[in-house]
């Protein structure tokens, strides 16, 4: 059965060589970072390098790292028109390359500081994923803000796919969903089952092997687990690689043989 799953791996802009090797390896796109790829450079020199974005004929199509961790949208530190104006100018570059889902983790700007009120901190979260919002809106062109959960060595706020759709609810944004990623499900040891919980909200996917290692085979029985889930509630959307890959050329063929196979087998592809 032929769905609208597509298979990526996040990956800086990959040069032409690597682009089309990637594509021969059946990737269907690359996720690069928004913090240190799409916002690393002023505008001016973002629009006169444009082409390289897309060199090989693989483009991006999601973009992960929202925010710079010294751009605090948590704490007492939060400056609203810095980070409002970050958000707009990220969006709109987004728009330019046709990237349509923003994951937003960003564990170092979301981090509570010690002493201060987690109650405040949650509503100051659920205030950036707000702006974050209206820079979608403001950019069009359809772009989904996607909330992650984080394990707690990463952050110490938002650490569930549970609470992260809370979040979401809670926001109530439509442009507003959830990226599910198995690392961080397997790390906090939580039950796969919450993703049919928080279905209305699923925009993403994020798959790796323990350690973030590339996906191998012996990975597939928890890829197939989650991809079931995924295919009952009818998830239409992107899969993509977030692993720590030592030669990305070399190891994507088999890690993406090793995703799109155990989707196969759940009937997500």
């Amino acid at each position: 059965m032929s769905t609208g799953v597509t298979f990526g791996i996040c990956t800086a802009p990959p040069g032409t060589e690597l682009a089309r090797a990637l594509s021969g390896a059946g990737c269907d796109y690359y996720e690069p970072a928004v913090a240190s790829a799409i916002m690393a450079e002023g505008r001016d020199d973002f629009d006169a390098s444009l082409a390289r974005w897309g060199e090989g004929g693989l483009r991006p199509a999601s973009a992960n790292v929202f925010l710079p961790g010294d751009l605090k949208v948590v704490g007492p530190d939060v400056e609203p028109a810095a980070v409002q104006a970050y958000m707009d100018e990220a969006l709109q570059r987004a728009k330019i390359l046709g990237v349509k889902r923003i994951v937003f983790g960003s564990g170092k700007s979301r981090e509570i500081p010690e002493g201060f009120p987690r109650q405040e901190a949650e509503l100051q979260l659920r205030q950036a994923a707000r702006w974050a919002s209206d820079a979608a809106e403001h950019a069009g062109d359809g772009a989904v803000i996607c909330l992650e959960h984080l394990r707690r060595a990463e952050t110490n706020i938002m650490n569930s796919l549970a609470e992260a759709g809370r979040t979401a609810a809670d926001v109530d944004r439509a442009n507003v969903g959830l990226v599910v990623d198995i690392y961080h499900l397997l790390e906090e040891d939580e039950d796969f089952g919450v993703v049919r919980e928080v279905a209305d909200k699923v925009a993403h996917v994020h798959v790796c092997g323990p350690d973030r290692h590339p996906p191998a085979a012996s990975d597939e029985a928890n890829l197939t687990k989650l991809f079931g889930l995924l295919a009952g509630i009818g998830y239409q959307g992107r899969v993509s690689i977030e692993a720590s890959f030592s030669d990305l050329a070399a190891q994507a063929p088999a890690a993406l043989a090793v995703v799109r196979h155990a989707a196969e087998v759940a009937g997500l592809a």
